[in-house]
């Protein structure tokens, strides 16, 4: 396993890290505890939660398996807080009272003191950002908290929390957390050069494009029982027949290579400038077997060359900006 810096904060992280939604969910616990340790003895040493991944359930999972394995010290936890975690108007959003709240009940779930960085999972539009900084600065003195961070942000507002955070002295973000893959690349237009200019790491996710670039779809009508894109509207939207017609075209090229597409998908994303580490989220070991080698392939120019014929830098052909609510297709 090779490392990079995470932006400002000096942290070096694993080129892969692992995504934990579907710990809890899809993948019981048992088969959780096998995927983390496999991926602890790749040399991964980051891992990506959030409150509302399988109802707090996931969480709870890597906190016992790590507990179990002592191994707590040597990795990175993140965890974000944001989307609602019940049926109140205060149980959401970046209020003070509810990242206080949240991180508390985080920290519970994963057994431990504190968390490595803690992500706004997106921003709040109803609520100052100097409230919701004060929160956070609030969990880094209490030591809840070591790092922040946020995910999904529109650029500017980003770079207006930075100039908050100087102004009243509380912790500046050291990440950014997008969608990246072959088939959305508009974090190329605006947040890269965002995050290369203030120094910010770029955590990405999605890199599998939601399995269309695992080739799980042959149409946009075509959704696979017990696929993600059969579980949620908002994630159906993703599956689009131009994003499947790019994916075949990747698929080809993996094929001249003698390797899945899969590998060479999250491998390109590695070899875009200013990724600090790709998250990927496998549901079995045998899924985390199949990227592991993504990190040790080496991509020409004319691999790259070709990957920019089937999606142009800076566009798109399927929208994994939708939770967002800022940008609109």
């Amino acid at each position: 396993m090779k490392y990079r810096r995470l932006g400002r904060s000096g942290l070096q992280v694993s080129e892969l890290s692992i995504g934990t939604m579907n710990f809890g969910g899809p993948t019981n616990e048992t088969d959780s505890f096998s995927i983390i340790d496999t991926a602890l003895e790749a040399g991964i040493n980051l891992f990506d939660c959030a409150d509302v991944y399988a109802d707090g359930a996931s969480e709870k999972i890597v906190g016992k398996a790590l507990l179990r394995d002592g191994k707590r010290k040597n990795v990175i936890i993140t965890t974000k807080a944001f989307l609602p975690t019940g049926e109140h108007p205060n149980d959401r959003g970046n209020s003070r009272h509810h990242l206080i709240h949240a991180c508390e009940k985080s920290l519970g779930r994963l057994n431990t003191d504190y968390i490595d960085i803690f992500f706004l999972h997106r921003t709040d539009w109803n609520v100052p950002q100097e409230e919701t900084l004060s929160a956070l600065d609030y969990l880094v003195t209490k030591g809840y908290v070591r790092y922040v961070a946020c995910s999904t942000h529109p650029p500017w507002r980003t770079v207006e929390a930075l100039h908050i955070a100087e102004k009243y002295r509380y912790p500046k973000f050291i990440c950014e957390q997008p969608p990246y893959n072959l088939l959305d690349r508009r974090i190329e237009n605006e947040i890269v050069p965002m995050c290369r200019q203030y120094d910010l790491g770029i955590m990405t996710w999605s890199p599998l494009a939601q399995g269309m670039l695992a080739g799980r779809y042959r149409s946009e009508k075509d959704i696979p029982e017990g696929s993600r894109a059969s579980q949620k509207a908002i994630y159906a939207e993703r599956i689009t027949d131009g994003g499947i017609a790019a994916a075949r075209n990747m698929d080809a090229l993996a094929r001249q290579k003698e390797i899945s597409l899969p590998t060479l998908a999250v491998s390109w994303v590695l070899h875009q400038p200013g990724v600090s580490s790709v998250i990927i989220g496998p549901r079995t070991e045998e899924h985390l077997g199949m990227l592991l080698p993504s990190v040790d392939l080496e991509l020409t120019r004319a691999d790259l060359e070709t990957c920019d014929t089937i999606v142009p830098p800076g566009s798109y052909v399927s929208n994994h900006f939708n939770t967002a609510g800022w940008r609109m297709p």
